[in-house]
């Protein structure tokens, strides 16, 4: 979730806020919303 967040791992000494972690929610959800609309259209 970090990572698709935009969370920098060189930065480990800082922690992970709940931005980021929502951030990389809704990055996720939209990339699964896009592999069922493939997988319907195809």
């Amino acid at each position: 979730m970090a990572f698709l967040g935009g969370y920098l791992e060189h930065r480990r000494k800082s922690p992970i806020g709940i931005q980021v972690l929502w951030r990389g929610w809704s990055n996720l959800r939209d990339l699964c919303q896009g592999w069922l609309l493939a997988q319907i259209y195809t």
